[in-house]
């Protein structure tokens, strides 16, 4: 059988029945049969794209051919033929024209520079030229639209890598990171009352420097405004400011309690706060005990802060969510009282605090309590008189059992625990209207017709949503006469559920969704315990209670818990006499019965002893084994203030980034990536200037989802505290800094 001669050699990748081509020693070779006709460099993709045009037009090959024989894509062949066809091999050697920066001309470069100059925002400027922000952002890296001196970066010769900065922490001699050996003297002779910040050197790379992003915010919370005014330090190394910040910024950067800082490197905390390293733990723990020595110097802070935030914000306070939470002791000295912690289903030791949250879930107050009064208690002694000192509820409160009832001076929503007929009555005529679920309802179920499908307004710290739910409202007379509005709504499954409002004007729809918008100060306390360790308590050091506060009685109780066991066994007694006299057993019906009647004695007997006791007792009157501790609460309430003004700052920080995600908007897990992100720190000195540089963001959509949040900082020109540095925030690779007004 005769062989066919070979059209191509072996290594060679066919074209067409006689042309193939191959590519060795850097050199891409075509074949006409066994003969090479043509070469070109391997990587030269235009000439390969000549060559194929060539033999589309000229050996006519098919254009599915020269696709699989070159693995390309059709449409990049079909363009190569079509410049072939249009220019010629001439225009396979001309550079390919790239889109440039003619767009933005010498003019509107010059108006962009001034309008940059004057204090606008770059993306505020690309809007006012016509163009889209990438273009402005183009121009402005080439240097086509002169940013100002802002745009200069420090030079990155100057700056400090983490290993440097690690070899040289550890060669100080007076510790891990302490540089500065002048002021910690100076501050141990009693001659320096404070270190001041200052940012000496860039650094690279600084663990969690993200977390100076939120330094706008917190400020604007008000972190430091009342702080200098109320709080004190005797003079030492770190100060008042010093202490705030760094309790804050481990909040932020999701640190939960001081323990873990000791297992950071202190230099790398040093630079975020303008220091050598941060304060040890003992010294953070030494500091904020001596700053909340003083309860009433604390609890004058929160009021100050209270009383900023109302005023900024009068509407978001007409409607106050109130609600306790409860903090577990696990210590095992000292006897603290049990309360009821809903979470575990369980009693156990703890102390009991009462939070009055916007119905947005953003915190105003927290009320510490060394004995838990109950919610109908604490409602009238408690939250009201601090929200009179607030000035939101005054004397000139309208009476809301009148005829003509005025606009109330608050509304309070809270859950069924603080279900109190004659409390509602006396804060009605005190003009403070409440909102809540009527507890144990047994009335009769309104017709079905009655009910009609409503929009409601449902608040959240992302905004105000809306659901549609089925609602009717009538008026129902409580246990003391007291006339009430009633609403209810109407499940899927056909059962009532009724809420009650002694509101005289409140809508039907914004009375409900201010009771299901309870549900975010839910809400709020899992976030807090979760992510700002809420529940942590700063030590187990205990304080004997008051000895005129009320507790309840122990003996009392005890005969209560002998009265329940009675209680369960006269039960049991009576199931089986009942099934003993079923079957006939005359013997054991007698023998049950004389039992039962020994029993029923003695239930009558403790039943008499109870009630000759008094339910509450001084805790000074108590016997030794029945004495009770308490949690010193200025140094709680310490802590929680600065988690409140944390969480209030990332909040602030949500709508830009919830705007920019678009839809499924999760902007709290990109703040924590902000906030716990690396970060560039480059001081300069000659423009005032501090630049943040964020570092290690997961996805370009994670950068854009935070670029708008940056201008937002940018434009707050926030200068760092102690220093006459302004923040410029960035994210790395982003050289230009985008101006603020």
């Amino acid at each position: 059988m005769a062989r066919s001669l070979p059209l191509a050699p072996p290594e060679a990748t066919p074209i067409a029945a006689s042309f193939s081509h191959a590519t060795f020693k850097g050199m891409t070779w075509y074949f006409s049969n066994l003969e090479p006709y043509d070469c070109h460099a391997a990587g030269d993709t235009r000439a390969m794209q000549l060559r194929i045009a060539r033999l589309h037009r000229v050996s006519e090959i098919s254009i599915a051919a020269l696709v699989a024989a070159f693995g390309l894509s059709r449409s990049t062949v079909k363009r190569a033929v079509k410049l072939y066809d249009t220019r010629g091999e001439a225009g396979f050697s001309e550079p390919r024209r790239r889109r440039g920066r003619t767009v933005i001309d010498r003019e509107m470069a010059d108006k962009a520079a001034a309008m940059l100059a004057s204090g606008m925002s770059g993306r505020a400027v690309a809007g006012a030229l016509g163009v889209s922000t990438s273009t402005f952002n183009e121009n402005l890296r080439a240097g086509v639209i002169d940013s100002g001196d802002e745009t200069q970066e420090t030079p990155a010769r100057e700056a400090s890598d983490r290993a440097e900065r690690d070899s040289r922490d550890r060669q100080q001699a007076m510790g891990r990171a302490c540089h500065d050996v002048e002021g910690r003297v100076l501050a141990a002779s009693g001659v320096l009352d404070e270190a001041t910040p200052a940012f000496t050197q860039a650094a690279t790379a600084v663990s969690r420097g993200g977390v100076l992003a939120a330094l706008p915010m917190l400020l604007k919370e008000g972190l430091l405004d009342a702080a200098g005014r109320l709080l004190r330090l005797p003079g030492g190394f770190y100060g008042v400011t010093t202490i705030l910040l760094t309790v804050a910024f481990m909040t932020m950067a999701r640190v939960r309690a001081p323990e873990t800082l000791r297992y950071q490197a202190p230099g790398e905390w040093g630079i975020l706060l303008g220091l050598d390293r941060c304060p040890e733990v003992k010294t953070l723990r030494r500091k904020i005990a001596l700053i909340a020595d003083s309860p009433e110097t604390v609890q004058a802070w929160q009021t100050e802060l209270a009383r900023s935030w109302v005023e900024g914000e009068p509407e978001a306070w007409a409607t106050l969510a109130v609600d306790g939470h409860v903090k577990v002791y696990t210590g095992r000295k000292g006897r603290l009282p049990k309360h009821f912690v809903a979470r575990q289903k369980i009693c156990l030791p703890a102390s009991a605090s009462y939070w009055i949250n916007a119905l947005s879930s953003m915190p105003l107050l927290c009320l510490h309590k060394e004995l838990d009064p109950k919610m109908v208690r604490a409602l009238e002694h408690d939250v009201v008189p601090e929200l009179e000192a607030l000035g939101i509820v005054t004397s000139d409160a309208p009476d809301l059992t009148a005829a003509q009832a005025g606009e109330p001076a608050v509304t309070l929503v809270f859950d069924r625990e603080g279900w109190s007929p004659a409390l509602f009555l006396r804060l009605a005529r005190r003009g403070i209207a409440c909102i809540t679920w009527h507890k144990n309802f047994r009335g009769q179920d309104w017709p079905v017709e009655a009910f009609s499908e409503r929009t409601v307004p449902i608040h959240g710290p992302a905004g105000t949503g809306s659901a549609t739910v089925r609602l009717a409202e009538d008026h129902v007379t409580l246990s003391n006469g007291l006339k009430v509005r009633q609403i209810r709504r109407l499940l899927d499954n056909g059962r009532q559920v009724p809420l009650i409002t002694t509101h005289p004007a409140m809508a039907m729809d914004e009375a409900a969704g201010a009771m299901f918008s309870r549900w975010s100060q839910e809400n709020f306390f899992k976030y807090m315990r979760d992510t700002f360790n809420v529940d942590a308590l700063p030590s187990h050091e205990l304080v004997p209670v008051d000895p005129d506060a009320l507790v309840v009685n122990p003996v009392r109780r005890a005969v209560e818990k002998a009265m329940a066991k009675v209680r369960m066994r006269l039960y049991s007694l009576r199931q089986r006499l009942v099934t003993a006299a079923g079957a006939g057993r005359r013997e054991t019906v007698e023998d049950l019965t004389a039992t039962l009647d020994t029993l029923d004695g003695e239930f009558e007997a403790l039943k008499e002893q109870r009630d000759g006791l008094a339910r509450h007792v001084r805790a000074g009157d108590l016997c030794e084994d029945d004495r009770l501790d308490a949690l010193p609460v200025a140094r709680r309430l310490f802590l929680d203030i600065i988690r409140m003004i944390c969480y209030r700052a990332e909040t602030r920080m949500m709508p830009s980034v919830i705007d920019a995600q678009g839809c499924k908007p999760n902007a709290r897990k990109l703040l924590a990536a902000l906030l716990t992100a690396d970060a560039n720190i480059l001081p300069d000195h000659d423009k005032k200037l501090l630049r943040v540089q964020i570092l290690g963001m997961a996805s370009n959509a994670t950068e854009s989802a935070l670029l708008p949040l940056i201008e937002q900082l940018n434009e707050t020109r926030t200068v760092f505290p102690g220093t006459d540095m302004r923040l410029v925030y960035e994210l790395a690779g982003e050289s230009h800094v985008k101006r603020s007004i």
